[in-house]
């Protein structure tokens, strides 16, 4: 990692990068904003209804060892490949170990039940304001990587922070400690923090950032999105010791909304010898946008991530 301190490429409206795995491509931004806008969510569902609905109750099952609600698929028993069918987009909850209800919501892969075989989990984290439910469809935007190729098929979990998305306290419990286990133990996924990617938008880019420096040894890889970086960014500090010696893989772009925030802990970590990938980007603060600039660079950050699934340390 480099020790040397980030200095802005240009004027204060271009695009600032220190990674050079970002190809910068002259009317990238451009082709970005009109495609962000022309976009249209990718709804994966079980062949019947209205694509554009959103998520639905998914398959009856028996509760899972650590206990689920009706509504999703069980874990494959041994020998099994699990349920031949079911609904591939689904809102639903587990029940903690104190008995409190954790909300999530799910999308399977379009060949989830007439395949065997165990996919990477991508677990994507909603911003204030939002839900599990409603970040679902920013989630499965990361699909377009999927049917570029350029991504492995992965289920993709929105879990929920109770609306204020700052992802700290009982909803880090939740998630780390809860949610992570029971999608491994419930869904015919790879288990492992070498198959799971994190990805999270504005309070959840906080939060994606902040799980993946605590956590540095528990995701494959990470993307923060336009985080709404914490006001005393010093506490991202907290492990760095564990951050330099893991190197995780802690991927940010900052947007027109956040971008000064993210700058700021970026250069925090700079000072500190850590000198992680990151760019900023001209865009406004919505999750899609940031996806299309990234396919029409010619996927570099996805790219990234991909190339670590599966790996160990």
């Amino acid at each position: 990692m480099s020790s040397a301190a980030p200095t802005p490429d240009g004027d204060g409206g271009a695009p600032r990068r220190r990674w050079p795995v970002v190809v910068p491509v002259a009317g990238v931004l451009v082709a970005a904003l009109v495609g962000g806008a022309l976009a249209v969510s990718i709804f994966r569902s079980g062949g019947s209804g209205d694509a554009a609905s959103g998520p639905t109750a998914g398959p009856s099952a028996p509760p899972s060892s650590s206990g689920t609600a009706s509504g999703e698929p069980s874990a494959a028993p041994t020998g099994s490949c699990g349920p031949t069918s079911g609904d591939l987009r689904f809102d639903t909850e587990m029940t903690a170990a104190d008995g409190h209800a954790v909300p999530y919501s799910v999308s399977l892969p379009a060949d989830y039940y007439s395949s065997c075989q165990q996919y990477p989990v991508l677990f994507a984290l909603h911003g204030r304001d939002q839900t599990n439910a409603t970040f679902l469809v920013d989630g499965e935007e990361m699909r377009k990587a999927v049917d570029d190729g350029v991504l492995d098929d992965v289920v993709i979990v929105t879990p929920d922070s109770n609306r204020d998305g700052r992802w700290e306290g009982q909803y880090d419990t939740d998630f780390i400690d809860e949610l992570i286990p029971h999608v491994e133990q419930t869904y015919r996924v790879q288990p492992g923090p070498e198959h799971r990617l994190l990805v999270g938008f504005s309070m959840g880019g906080h939060g994606a950032f902040r799980f993946a420096v605590l956590h540095p040894e528990m995701f494959a890889a990470t993307w923060a999105v336009d985080g709404a970086m914490s006001r005393q960014p010093t506490d991202y500090l907290a492990n760095l010791d564990a951050v330099r010696a893991d190197e995780p893989l802690i991927v940010s772009v900052g947007g027109d909304l956040n971008g000064d925030r993210v700058e700021e802990v970026m250069d925090l970590f700079a000072a500190q010898g850590v000198d992680l990938p990151y760019e900023r980007l001209p865009l406004d603060h919505e999750f899609a946008l940031f996806v299309d600039a990234d396919r029409a660079a010619g996927w570099p950050t996805v790219k990234a991530l991909q190339a670590r699934l599966g790996q160990t340390s």
